[in-house]
C-alpha cells in the first residue's frame, strides 16, 4: 500500500468515527433505558404521595407512599457534582425496625450484615467526555435571585427541581432514564431564555 492510500484509509475511518461520534451525540440511546436492581425498591411507594383509604376493618391504612423527599437517599446534590446513590447505612435507618417480613428488606439486611454496599446499578450515567454538577444546576439563579430551574410543575403544584431532567420519579417503580440526556437536549435547555446558560464546548466537555 502506498503512502497516499495509507493516507486516505486514514482519513476515511477518522471521519467515519467522528460522524460516529456526533451520531451518537445527538441520538436517543439512553431515553428509555430501565435497569433491574439488585434490590427491587420502588420509588412510587417510598417516594410517593400518601393516599390513606379505609380498609375492610375501618381502618386508615396508606395505599400511596411516604413522601420521602429525593435528597434524604440522595444527598449533595445541592452542595456537589453528584447527587450520589444511597448507603447500606442510609436504607437502614429506616429498615432496621421497619419492613423485616418483606423479601426485598431482608435481602437489604443481607448486605448489611455483611459489610457491603448494594450494588445498585446506575441508571443515569451521562459519557465520561461530558461534564456535569449537579450543584451548579439546582443553584443557578437568575437576575432576580430566583431558580433558573423551575419548582413548580405545569399545574403550579410545587415540585423538586430533580423532576426537571429525571421526570416523576415518585411515581415510577422502576426507574427509567425519562430524556434523551444527549447533547442537543441540553443545548435545547441552555439556550433557553430563561436559562441563558453557556454554550461553549468547555462548558460541558473539560
Amino acid at each position: 500500500m502506498t503512502g497516499r492510500s495509507t493516507f486516505r484509509l486514514l482519513a476515511f475511518l477518522l471521519t467515519l468515527a467522528i460522524l460516529g461520534a456526533l451520531g451518537y451525540a445527538f441520538s436517543n440511546v439512553r431515553q428509555g433505558y430501565e435497569p433491574r436492581q439488585p434490590i427491587a425498591f420502588s420509588h412510587r411507594r417510598m417516594a410517593g404521595a400518601p393516599v390513606m383509604q379505609t380498609n375492610e376493618k375501618g381502618e386508615s391504612v396508606n395505599v400511596g407512599g411516604f413522601g420521602i423527599p429525593c435528597v434524604y437517599c440522595h444527598t449533595m446534590p445541592y452542595k456537589g457534582r453528584h447527587s450520589t446513590l444511597p448507603s447500606t447505612a442510609v436504607c437502614m435507618n429506616c429498615h432496621s425496625t421497619v419492613g423485616l417480613n418483606r423479601e426485598w428488606v431482608l435481602k437489604m439486611k443481607e448486605y448489611w450484615d455483611r459489610g457491603q454496599p448494594i450494588p445498585w446499578v446506575k441508571v443515569h450515567d451521562l459519557p465520561d467526555f461530558v461534564y456535569f454538577d449537579h450543584s451548579a444546576h439546582l443553584n443557578a439563579k437568575d437576575a432576580s435571585g430566583n431558580p433558573k430551574l423551575p419548582n413548580v410543575d405545569a399545574s403550579g403544584q410545587p415540585m423538586p427541581q430533580c423532576q426537571t431532567c429525571h421526570g416523576k420519579v415518585q411515581e415510577m417503580d422502576i426507574v427509567s432514564v425519562q430524556h434523551p440526556f444527549n447533547m442537543q437536549w441540553c443545548l435545547d435547555c441552555h439556550r433557553k431564555p430563561e436559562i441563558k446558560a453557556s454554550t461553549d464546548c468547555i462548558a460541558c466537555h473539560r
